[in-house]
């Protein structure tokens, strides 16, 4: 499966959630919140255009099992592994050839689900992609436990095939104010029970790192491994105004989906939006959110029929909390299939 879309490209390279490397490699630590954005530029080779990009989210994981379920979070699936079937449906990739034996590069988030996806869907080896990178940046939204991920000296035992060396032991989202000196058990303690989640302002600023990381690499056909919130955002921030289908596009597991970004010079607008020292920090998200900054526009399908679906919920749930209705829409407009968005979609149709 997959599409291919064409869009104006990307410039500039930023890393977040690493230590300093040797050999003069960047480091940054948490993107800031507010004022301007302080990332540190990657040297590398000159980038290479046009550039292919292969998109691949993983494949199920337990926490969707649960999800599906249960329709909660049971709160204490930190880094949340593939299922049997999310492994099948990763070797499956491999096994119909969905992505070809020329990929230059593989970008992988460091959590298990998207980790093991990649390994399986494009094994190292002679028909692997010529390097192997994990990226902090690449992380989904914390917004569940199974966000929440493990240290490198912990991922590098399970997947040797990986470097893990250039993680922070936390490299995952955490307040500004509790950085220094966090623990992994701490991190837990902070989304179990003070219920904080990574603001929609910090995650929007690691898609636009993701976005500069692949513009400044050399290489020309990148397969990157991520995740729905993670796709879904960069989809809708980078390639919606060519494509109004990436409005609202949520990936499927293991979906891959093929886009070529033809030069670089468009993905500035959006940071550019995001950085005006006065824009306000939204703590939650709505998925598909509505173009930044621009209040006069009429929201997208997607995001219409994503309202309604939570007005349903709060009202149906009278007793939880406005946060806890979002978090609850949100993972549950995830798990649908485009069909079922759909009938929301086109309620909101009959009824505007």
């Amino acid at each position: 499966m997959g599409a291919i879309g064409s869009n104006p490209c990307l410039e500039g390279c930023f890393s977040w959630g690493t230590k300093q490397a040797k050999g003069g490699s960047s480091s940054c630590r948490q993107p800031p919140t507010n004022g301007k954005r302080k990332f540190s530029a990657t040297k590398g080779g000159p980038a290479s255009w046009p550039k292919t990009l292969y998109l691949v989210r993983h494949g199920q994981s337990a926490y969707n099992e649960y999800y599906e379920k249960h329709s909660k979070d049971p709160m204490n699936l930190f880094d949340a592994d593939l299922t049997q079937q999310g492994e099948e449906e990763a070797r499956e990739i491999n096994r119909s050839a969905l992505l070809p034996k020329d990929i230059e590069l593989a970008l992988t988030s460091p959590l298990t689900r998207a980790a093991r996806t990649c390994l399986l869907a494009l094994p190292p080896g002679e028909n692997g992609a010529k390097e192997y990178r994990v990226s902090a940046v690449m992380s989904e939204h914390l917004e569940a436990s199974c966000d929440i991920g493990r240290p490198p000296h912990e991922l590098a035992k399970v997947f040797p095939e990986l470097t893990f060396g250039n993680l922070d032991d936390v490299w995952w989202y955490v307040p500004e104010e509790h950085r220094e000196g966090i623990t992994v058990a701490g991190s837990q303690r902070l989304f179990t029970e003070e219920g904080r989640r990574e603001p929609a302002k910090a995650f929007r600023a690691r898609v636009d790192a993701f976005a500069q990381l692949l513009a400044s690499t050399p290489e020309a056909s990148i397969a990157a491994f991520a995740h729905a919130d993670f796709f879904h955002e960069f989809l809708c921030r980078y390639f919606a105004a060519a494509d109004k289908k990436y409005e609202a596009y949520w990936m499927q597991n293991c979906e891959v989906l093929k886009l070529k970004v033809d030069n670089p010079g468009c993905l500035r607008g959006p940071m550019e939006a995001d950085e005006e020292e006065n824009a306000p920090l939204k703590e939650e998200v709505a998925p598909p959110p509505p173009q930044v900054n621009e209040p006069a526009r009429r929201p997208s399908n997607g995001a219409l029929g994503f309202n309604l679906l939570r007005k349903e919920m709060a009202e149906g749930n009278p007793d939880l909390k406005p946060a806890e209705i979002a978090r609850k829409a949100s993972q549950t407009w995830k798990a649908m299939s485009q069909d079922e968005r759909l009938t929301f979609m086109d309620r909101v149709k009959v009824n505007p």
